[in-house]
């Protein structure tokens, strides 16, 4: 089994939840939102040579994460997977998680914007998911994403039932030109409703022309 990744960015402090972390970020993602810094997750391979590749099996990927072990430990922190979507690539994260040491802490960041198959997977293996909903608001997030909100609040539903509320962090971002304040406390409410819990509110920068060589640092291997 293979993961395709784009970036492993290590010690990492304050962005992807408690304690030093490793960020894993996997290409590909089902939305495509107006402001991505990372847009460049969709481009395949096929028909663009701009963004290498990585690819890893779960164990030459657990070798490096283990270089930062004694960091996790002392701060609380571990791994985050991100991306692009990182649900996507569940089957090959369980695996990862399979041969993770217990005491790290697994996070994903998500928009869980993907068919319930691809989340029960790492249901039992998550600590904490950090679920950016964008917007409640199912016109408006479809206009900044391009795609429908059906799958995000299939899959709230289900997991209402099946993970503690302590183990869900949710973001909702103010959004330039998409959603206004009453928006933001609608959305605000609406995830109450699932899990009451409070969530963080942030603002989206707009972002234009970011150089995809960027995000593309710290480990890379390439394919061949």
């Amino acid at each position: 089994m293979i993961g395709d990744i784009m970036r492993i960015s290590r010690l990492r402090m304050g962005t992807d939840g408690q304690g030093v972390t490793t960020l894993v970020a996997f290409f590909d993602c089902p939305l495509h939102c107006k402001y991505c810094i990372n847009d460049f997750c969709h481009e395949k391979e096929d028909y663009s040579e701009s963004v290498p590749r990585g690819e890893y099996t779960p164990a030459e990927l657990v070798r490096i994460l283990r270089k930062d072990d004694i960091y996790y430990k002392m701060s609380g922190g571990g791994v985050t997977f991100g991306g692009g979507e990182p649900l996507l690539q569940s089957a090959f994260i369980h695996e990862v998680c399979k041969r993770a040491d217990p005491d790290w802490k697994i996070r994903v960041e998500t928009s869980l914007n993907v068919p319930w198959r691809y989340v029960e997977p790492v249901l039992n293996d998550i600590d904490e998911w950090i679920i950016d909903i964008k917007d409640s608001n199912w016109s408006i997030y479809k206009k900044y994403t391009g795609v429908s909100i059906h799958n995000l609040i299939d899959n709230l539903i289900r997991l209402e039932d099946l993970v503690d509320a302590s183990k869900i962090h949710f973001r909702i971002p103010r959004i330039p030109g998409f959603n206004n304040e009453e928006n933001v406390k609608e959305s605000i409410e609406w995830v109450k409703r699932f899990f009451d819990v409070e969530p963080e509110v942030f603002d989206y920068t707009k972002t234009q022309d970011i150089h995809k060589g960027s995000w593309l640092e710290d480990h890379y291997k390439p394919k061949y």
